[in-house]
């Protein structure tokens, strides 16, 4: 991702999350001052129809974003993406985690199925006393 590519990421973010997205600040933030911010998109017919950031901090990888645009939803885009995205991670990391929320069932479904486990709630995490669910996978067994 490229600070070229935030509009448009912004503009996902916005309609995939309505009631507690992402400023177009933080993308930026992400993006320029970020040391450990690692952010990359998915593109098809050069349009941005996808995008996942981040965190690799010493030996662990945390999600911080991901989604897809809606009209590009239910096609296994995601898992494509999270694919990608644990074989980066895994060449430094050893674990990664993500939070998400506790009624997302199709993204949970889809974590577990890429190995993730729960580990506990963060309560209140989305606000409006809306709780995450926080997941792990090893990502090697070294």
């Amino acid at each position: 991702m490229t600070v070229e590519d935030v509009p448009a990421v912004h503009a996902i973010e916005q309609r995939s999350f309505p009631s507690g997205s992402w400023t177009i600040d933080a993308f930026y933030h992400e993006l320029e001052k970020n040391e450990f911010g690692h952010y990359f998109i998915m593109e098809a017919d050069d349009e941005i129809i996808g995008y996942l950031g981040m965190w690799l901090v010493i030996d662990q990888a945390q999600i911080t974003t991901v989604a897809i645009r809606e009209d590009r939803r239910g096609l296994g885009l995601s898992k494509i993406l999270m694919e990608y995205i644990m074989n980066y991670a895994r060449l430094t990391c050893e674990m990664m985690s993500l939070e998400v929320r506790e009624e997302n069932t199709a993204a949970r479904r889809l974590y577990e199925q890429m190995g993730f486990s729960y580990g506990g709630i963060r309560r209140d995490y989305y606000g409006a006393g809306q709780d995450a669910k926080v997941m792990w996978v090893r990502l090697r067994d070294e």
